[in-house]
């Protein structure tokens, strides 16, 4: 494994000998040191494929352990892509030898200067409590780059394309999925929708999916509840983590960390017997096939409630899929849905016109499977 670092990063790892070898460029990195919200950060990026790999918050004893701290990222990072375990093996078995070089390359340094630039877009999303950063790598090798020709690829599936070439292997990705049907409870009416998403995917992840099977906007607060199997008749419709069948909530899981201490002070969620989490620390493999609420707009209160179908054991995709659904789902602030429904299905309604121009302002749509293959798709890239 070849690292080809700045003179920055050679400055922080204290190196003054450095090897001059080649390495096969799919083994072969750029490094950059840079302070981001004041912490130290390092992003390495393949030269093969732009794929990008984030250390945040590096100490001391990170530095001089650099090695396994990078190995241990790489690691990560292909797990959170759901690349087979024995073939990340095949990979990281080339750290057995390990050197650096100067990073001298123009065009690379170029490439690894671009990725620093999009690391940095997502600043304020940095999990402080992580150094491997595999969230938002995800999210920069998902972003296009040009190549040398001016044609766009993805890092991640340029990624692995070139393991399947190097290793000669047609099935790269390998990971444990669950089929999910998620209930919106609507009264008189029915939105529900069934979707296949990778179990190592964050509450935050799912919380986006959630969006764009609903058609929601992102405009409001959001929770989740988490249930055992056990019942609980001490709670009713007035407590947020009332579930329609009775369970039990062992979990409550907050949006954000200022979000964790309302809940926690003002909504006195410390003095209740269920724990407490904020969503992008926890991943679904951590809680299904537990069964989950999710609220939406403490306003409107739509109460979404999912269950787990089915586990995978051998998914081949690294994205959620949508599966099928039924049923229109509200606009956002619509606040009485079933008197929207009624004025909007009604051409000789006098506030037809009026309810039809509003529903065009607020994104509203009808039900249509097709729009929400798409949009998922947009959302993972």
């Amino acid at each position: 494994m070849l690292i080809q670092a700045t003179n920055k990063l050679r400055d922080e790892l204290n190196l003054e000998e450095l090897e001059q070898k080649e390495r096969p460029s799919l083994f072969s990195w750029h490094a950059n040191f840079f302070r981001l919200n004041r912490r130290k950060t390092v992003v390495l990026v393949n030269d093969a494929t732009d794929y990008t790999v984030i250390l945040y918050g590096m100490k001391k004893n990170g530095f001089n352990n650099f090695q396994e701290r990078v190995k241990l990222g790489i690691r990560m990072a292909f797990e959170r892509e759901g690349i087979k375990a024995s073939l990340i093996e095949k990979y990281l078995n080339q750290f057995e030898d390990f050197c650096y070089q100067k990073a001298k390359d123009r065009s690379h340094i170029a490439r690894m200067n671009n990725s620093c630039k999009f690391a940095k877009r997502f600043a304020d999303r940095f999990n402080e409590n992580e150094i491997y950063q595999s969230r938002i790598a995800k999210k920069v090798n998902n972003m296009p780059r040009k190549n040398d020709n001016k044609d766009y690829f993805y890092p991640d599936e340029f990624l692995q394309q070139k393991l399947a070439e190097y290793f000669g292997e047609e099935d790269i990705i390998q990971t444990k999925a669950a089929v999910l049907k998620v209930e919106l409870e609507l009264g008189e009416y029915q939105a529900w929708r069934k979707v296949i998403v990778p179990l190592n995917y964050t509450f935050r992840e799912l919380h986006n999916i959630l969006q764009q099977l609903y058609n929601w906007q992102d405009y409001h607060l959001h929770d989740f509840f988490i249930y055992s199997k056990e019942k609980d008749a001490t709670k009713n419709w007035n407590h947020d983590e009332y579930h329609k069948d009775g369970y039990k909530a062992i979990l409550s899981l907050a949006m954000n960390q200022e979000n964790f201490e309302y809940n926690r002070d003002q909504l006195n969620f410390a003095a209740e017997d269920f724990e407490q989490a904020v969503e992008n620390e926890v991943k679904l493999k951590d809680v299904l096939p537990a069964r989950i609420k999710y609220i939406y707009d403490y306003g409107d209160n739509w109460h979404h409630y999912l269950e787990t179908v089915e586990i995978i054991d051998d998914y081949n995709k690294n994205t959620p899929s949508f599966l099928e659904g039924e049923g229109t789902a509200p606009p956002e602030d619509v606040g009485g849905f079933s008197e929207f429904m009624r004025i909007i299905s009604n051409p000789d309604d006098e506030e037809y016109e009026s309810m039809v121009e509003w529903a065009e302002s607020q994104r509203f749509e009808e039900y249509n499977p097709e729009i929400i293959k798409t949009d998922l798709r947009l959302y993972v890239n």
